[in-house]
């Protein structure tokens, strides 16, 4: 009988001084396989997806998008774990989103819809529609532009990928509350509350909604995900590091993806799988030792693709043409997104903290911390393990 050993995730993450390039690597790589799923439904159509993807090959696109939320909801825990309070939990996620999905919208009403618009231009600046796009900062997805990629094979829809910017949203506020009631320290607690989140949203949705996934899982799917990465990294001193379950994890995430009930089993296989890849230790190479260019290509990726093929019109209609070309115009456009908007945002992160020390202080920290633990445990006092 096999024995299985191996180091601890934690371990893994101590020996790589707690920045393990794998993930550096995996953000842009899942990045990438973002802009790639997507280019055969901007040449082709959203119907050539269905059509293709539905069956047998499905798994290998529907595992994308629940491994970032995977990749996320385990770093993101760390990241609640350094944090002092709420405040600067929720506030480094804003400093980290909210700037450069600004800039991104912006630029997509602006120059996208100027160029690509089929509307007098004073029609198209003047219309509801054209304000109504900024909502996308507010996390209220507009997908459409007066009058933007009506042409193309998938018509009007100026950045598909923002349907997933609630489900981001709603992960994070699952984890505060998590925070908030106690139920993120290393115990069985954390497992109830997941099992019970995990049961009750296949009920909902599965059950009672009858809710049937595409191509993709849904967005509460993604949830789950997130919170199964955030059970990783909170039980890291207790998973091992190893190589079989690691290939018998991958099987299990797409036997479950293969299946319409399996969309609400993935969460701790693709999980495992994820995090596994992340804690390797590759050289690290410019293109990830240079900044992080995954939020920039995950943002500009689908309206490039678009672009492309509005620009290009029948040459652009191939799938491997339009990956290849959106993902290096993605890239640059990544580049200055990080250099020039997202790190220069993260500097805010001494004012954040300043600004949580002016408010609550150490005695006043202290005061609302054991306050809390009668009332919200956790909500004001430095978040641990137990």
């Amino acid at each position: 009988m096999l024995a299985l050993t191996g180091p601890s995730f934690e371990q893994k993450l101590i020996d790589a001084d707690r920045r393990p390039a794998g993930f550096d690597y995996l953000r842009i790589g899942l990045s990438l396989a973002v802009i790639w799923s997507h280019s055969f439904g901007v040449a082709y159509g959203v119907g050539y997806i269905y059509e293709n993807f539905s069956g047998g090959l499905r798994p290998f696109l529907a595992m994308i998008l629940p491994a970032f939320f995977a990749l996320s909801g385990f770093l993101v825990a760390g990241s609640l774990e350094r944090s002092r309070t709420l405040l600067s939990f929720l506030g480094l996620r804003v400093l980290r989103l909210v700037p450069a999905l600004a800039v991104e919208i912006f630029l997509a009403a602006v120059f996208i819809g100027f160029w690509f618009t089929t509307l007098p231009y004073e029609a198209y600046f003047l219309s509801t529609g054209f304000m109504r796009y900024f909502l996308n900062v507010l996390g209220i997805v507009q997908f459409y532009l007066p009058g933007v990629f009506y042409d193309n094979p998938w018509p009007r829809l100026v950045n598909g990928q923002l349907w997933t910017l609630p489900y981001e949203l709603y992960s994070y506020i699952a984890l505060a509350l998590l925070a908030v009631f106690g139920l993120v320290r290393g115990d069985r607690r954390f497992i109830i509350a997941i099992f019970v989140i995990n049961i009750t949203v296949f009920i909902i949705y599965f059950l009672i909604k009858n809710s049937r996934p595409g191509v993709t899982v849904s967005g509460p799917v993604l949830v789950l995900c997130f919170l199964y990465g955030v059970g990783f990294y909170i039980f890291r001193h207790r998973i091992i590091w190893n190589r079989l379950i690691f290939f018998a994890a991958a099987i299990a995430t797409l036997i479950c993806l293969s299946f319409r009930v399996g969309d609400y089993l993935v969460g701790i296989p693709c999980a495992y799988v994820t995090i596994f890849l992340g804690l390797t230790t590759p050289r690290r190479r410019w293109i990830v030792s240079s900044g992080d260019y995954s939020y920039g290509l995950f943002l500009y990726g689908f309206p490039v693709q678009q672009a492309v093929v509005a620009a290009m019109g029948p040459a652009g209609r191939h799938w491997w043409i339009n990956t290849a070309i959106s993902g290096a115009l993605a890239f640059g456009l990544s580049y200055i997104s990080w250099h020039l908007v997202e790190k220069n945002a993260l500097k805010l992160k001494i004012r954040l903290i300043d600004f949580e020390t002016r408010i609550f202080g150490a005695a006043g920290n202290e005061g609302i911390a054991a306050k809390s633990k009668r009332l919200w445990p956790f909500a004001f006092g430095r978040f641990r393990d137990s």
